[in-house]
């Protein structure tokens, strides 16, 4: 949910094993964004209130962390990382007991720039969580009717987000037009808004408007690289114009992010046959791995049939 909160969740679990130590905690979890996505590279730092002393650690690509074998005391834990604002935590684990205890945790960090918005009145603010809180459950109409709310009451700095429930539904109801103007605004107020350029993109995709939808998921996938189904977008868009040497990074990145995605590994294989530089090892590998991920695929016949003519240069 776009909005400022911290929340912690703390489960104390019956561990499997008890370790040699009698008063050792093990700390775990994940940091996310106010949007639910995981955050990497998150500095957590636990400073030992008696002493000073810290333990540090990051948090994994998916966000998660898992640090064993700490010593019971009373702990200040802070998590920073650049584009955030840093979160700090006072915890309690000075209690001695016979087997390790675990303590899970969830924490939210909000982008600076989330930060530095202009805050909504009470009255807004609750219009504004109706409003999304129907977007996701798919009730567009209630979620429309809250934000056209909000936007009469004054959004302050989250009328891009109330812009982009308004885009979203009219997506949904396949108003076009109506969905890439206010999509359209909602980057206008926000322009590193990764989920506004994407569904933009996919509308655009939809109005027969390649070029521009090519050029919106270009600006995604520089805000978000390791984005498979961007990425992946953007490489099909690209392979459909027979720009086909330019699709193959973005349907490469798209396979690095995802290995299941077999329609990657298909258009790879094609990509390869068909470029100026045509790569007919690459291709006859990536038609193989479509084939591995896909053996019951309508067009497997054919793709095996494809790979069987590949004829690889001899060295």
């Amino acid at each position: 949910m776009i909005r400022w909160f911290t929340l912690i969740t703390l489960m104390f679990l019956a561990p499997a094993l008890a370790h040699a130590q009698s008063d050792d905690y093990r700390f775990k979890g994940r940091v996310v964004d106010t949007a639910g996505k995981p955050l990497a590279g998150v500095h957590v730092s636990l400073r030992d209130l008696s002493n000073g002393s810290r333990i540090n650690f990051t948090t994994r690509d998916d966000g998660s962390f898992d640090r064993r074998m700490i010593p019971s005391a009373q702990y200040e834990v802070t998590f920073e990382k650049p584009g955030f604002g840093t979160r700090s935590e006072k915890f309690d684990w000075s209690a001695s007991q016979a087997e390790t205890k675990e303590v899970e945790a969830q924490i939210v960090l909000e982008s600076s720039s989330a930060r530095a918005e202009p805050q909504m009145g009470k009255e807004a603010a609750a219009e504004y969580e109706k409003a999304y809180s129907a977007m996701q459950a798919n009730n567009c109409a209630e979620a429309t009717q809250h934000a056209r709310k909000l936007l009469q009451m004054g959004a302050g700095g989250r009328e891009y987000a109330a812009r982009f429930i308004l885009a979203r539904c009219a997506a949904n109801a396949q108003k076009l037009d109506e969905a890439a103007a206010e999509y359209r605004r909602a980057i206008a107020l926000k322009p590193d808004f990764f989920e506004a350029r994407f569904d933009l993109a996919q509308v655009l995709d939809k109005q027969g408007k390649h070029d521009e939808a090519i050029q919106e998921y270009r600006q995604a996938v520089t805000m978000k690289p390791t984005d498979a189904q961007a990425q992946f977008n953007l490489g099909a868009l690209l392979m459909q114009k027979k720009q086909f040497d330019g699709a193959r990074p973005h349907l490469e990145a798209a396979l690095a992010a995802d290995s299941t995605n077999a329609e990657a590994a298909r258009a790879l294989g094609f990509a390869c046959l068909q470029g100026e530089k045509r790569d007919m090892k690459a291709a006859k590998g990536y038609l193989e791995r479509y084939l591995a991920l896909r053996p019951d695929a309508p067009d497997a016949a054919d793709i095996r049939a494809v790979v069987a003519e590949i004829k690889e240069p001899t060295p």
